[in-house]
């Protein structure tokens, strides 16, 4: 199942829900390469796909008609990463009527050995 919103975003990236809560995929393409040296994601790929895993278990816990957007986002790069599936947890830390907080970790291998993690804010509105 694709993300449902912002669908050119989730087609280029691949993107798609999982069925737990709060748990995204991104299929390997190559044009996600950002050094093909090493066949490491590009940076962009791995933050863009952060913010819609946000975006997804905002829309999927509040208000599916409300307007999202990201205010901040503040993203850790851990580890290099390679040339397979990205898979993220995205977890709600605070919410309230106007903003979401939203912790965010991505893998590749394993959940134990995250390639990145971030918090991002999202300001919501109806």
């Amino acid at each position: 199942m694709t993300v449902d919103f912002q669908s050119n975003v989730s087609e280029w990236l691949a993107a798609e829900a999982l069925p737990e809560q709060g748990r995204y995929k991104t299929s390997f393409k190559t044009h996600h390469l950002g050094n093909i040296f090493i066949k490491s994601l590009h940076g962009g790929v791995t933050g863009a796909f952060m913010e819609l895993a946000a975006e997804a278990i905002t829309r999927e816990t509040l208000d599916q008609s409300a307007d999202l957007m990201i205010t901040s986002a503040s993203i850790d790069y851990l580890r290099i990463t390679k040339d397979v599936d990205l898979h993220a947890r995205a977890q709600i830390v605070r919410s309230s009527r106007r903003l979401s907080i939203v912790d965010v970790e991505c893998w590749q291998d394993s959940e134990e050995i995250p390639v990145a993690r971030g918090v991002i804010t999202i300001k919501v509105t109806t």
